[in-house]
């Protein structure tokens, strides 16, 4: 009877670090960068969130409109927002 409690209880923390493993590496689910996006721009009203381009196990890029303007940001494995700034034209 133990034996069975054990093994379940070791798989279950096995089962459990996979999903964050795999969550981290990978952080495919839309679900979840939305969810982040939306913590990420709390104190901002969002009105639409697009996707622009993805690249699977590297990042996902969206613009993001609020009622301040339009964002660009990039979503890196493990959840990671970047800002993703313009660069400045110089002319000499």
């Amino acid at each position: 009877m133990y034996s069975i409690l054990y093994t379940l209880s070791i798989g279950a923390v096995f089962i459990f670090l996979f999903i964050l493993a795999y969550d981290f590496l990978y952080g495919e689910k839309s679900e979840k960068q939305t969810k982040k996006i939306h913590k990420y721009f709390q104190k901002e009203t969002i009105k639409k969130i697009d996707r622009l381009e993805h690249h699977p196990r590297k990042f996902t890029m969206y613009l993001v409109t609020t009622n301040n303007g339009v964002k660009k940001i990039k979503m890196k494995p493990g959840y990671k927002v970047i800002n993703m700034v313009s660069k400045e034209k110089h002319t000499k």
